[in-house]
Protein backbone atom coordinates (compact mmCIF):
# COMPACT_ATOMS: atom_id res chain seq x y z
CA UNK A 1 0.00 0.00 0.00
CA UNK A 2 2.59 2.71 0.45
CA UNK A 3 4.31 2.20 -2.49
CA UNK A 4 1.17 2.44 -4.35
CA UNK A 5 0.75 5.77 -2.68
CA UNK A 6 4.06 7.14 -3.11
CA UNK A 7 3.46 5.81 -6.71
CA UNK A 8 0.46 7.96 -6.99
CA UNK A 9 2.12 10.69 -5.82
CA UNK A 10 4.78 10.84 -8.20
CA UNK A 11 2.47 10.49 -11.22
CA UNK A 12 0.09 13.69 -9.93
CA UNK A 13 3.61 15.54 -9.19
CA UNK A 14 4.30 15.89 -12.71
CA UNK A 15 0.78 15.23 -14.35
CA UNK A 16 -0.22 19.43 -13.03
CA UNK A 17 1.01 21.82 -15.42
CA UNK A 18 0.86 25.45 -14.40
CA UNK A 19 -1.66 27.68 -16.59
CA UNK A 20 1.28 29.11 -18.57
CA UNK A 21 0.48 31.87 -20.91
CA UNK A 22 2.26 31.84 -24.63
CA UNK A 23 3.58 35.18 -26.27
CA UNK A 24 1.60 34.66 -29.16
CA UNK A 25 1.67 33.00 -32.74
CA UNK A 26 1.66 35.32 -36.06
CA UNK A 27 1.17 34.11 -39.54
CA UNK A 28 4.41 34.42 -41.02
CA UNK A 29 4.79 33.95 -44.16
CA UNK A 30 2.14 30.67 -44.06
CA UNK A 31 3.99 29.45 -40.97
CA UNK A 32 2.66 29.94 -37.41
CA UNK A 33 5.77 31.35 -35.73
CA UNK A 34 5.71 32.05 -32.13
CA UNK A 35 6.93 35.47 -30.68
CA UNK A 36 8.88 35.77 -28.07
CA UNK A 37 7.40 37.82 -25.85
CA UNK A 38 4.03 38.95 -25.71
CA UNK A 39 3.30 43.10 -26.55
CA UNK A 40 -0.57 42.20 -25.84
CA UNK A 41 -2.70 43.78 -23.49
CA UNK A 42 -6.65 42.96 -22.54
CA UNK A 43 -8.68 45.62 -24.80
CA UNK A 44 -11.15 45.61 -27.58
CA UNK A 45 -9.06 45.85 -30.36
CA UNK A 46 -7.42 43.25 -32.34
CA UNK A 47 -3.68 43.00 -31.28
CA UNK A 48 -1.19 43.18 -34.14
CA UNK A 49 2.41 43.35 -34.62
CA UNK A 50 4.81 44.65 -36.94
CA UNK A 51 8.57 43.90 -37.33
CA UNK A 52 11.47 46.10 -37.42
CA UNK A 53 11.15 48.38 -41.30
CA UNK A 54 8.64 46.29 -41.84
CA UNK A 55 4.90 48.07 -41.41
CA UNK A 56 3.16 45.20 -42.71
CA UNK A 57 0.28 44.78 -39.55
CA UNK A 58 0.27 40.93 -38.14
CA UNK A 59 -2.56 39.30 -36.08
CA UNK A 60 -1.08 37.89 -32.25
CA UNK A 61 -2.97 34.76 -32.02
CA UNK A 62 -2.98 32.80 -28.49
CA UNK A 63 -2.84 29.80 -30.04
CA UNK A 64 -0.82 27.82 -32.60
CA UNK A 65 -3.49 26.99 -34.81
CA UNK A 66 -4.04 30.61 -35.46
CA UNK A 67 -7.76 30.91 -34.33
CA UNK A 68 -8.14 32.76 -31.33
CA UNK A 69 -6.81 36.34 -31.30
CA UNK A 70 -5.37 38.34 -28.81
CA UNK A 71 -6.42 41.27 -27.97
CA UNK A 72 -5.57 45.61 -27.11
CA UNK A 73 -6.09 48.60 -25.65
CA UNK A 74 -3.97 50.18 -28.68
CA UNK A 75 -5.32 50.44 -31.56
CA UNK A 76 -1.75 51.09 -33.15
CA UNK A 77 0.60 47.54 -34.25
CA UNK A 78 3.29 46.87 -31.34
CA UNK A 79 6.84 47.27 -33.51
CA UNK A 80 9.10 44.39 -32.46
CA UNK A 81 12.59 43.54 -33.59
CA UNK A 82 12.65 41.83 -36.78
CA UNK A 83 12.10 38.07 -36.46
CA UNK A 84 15.27 35.57 -36.92
CA UNK A 85 15.40 33.19 -39.36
Amino acid sequence: MPVMAIAMALGLAFSTKANVQTAGWVNLNGVATQLESNPCDSGTNRCEVTFGDDDTPYIVYADQALQVEHTSTSEVPYNLPEMED
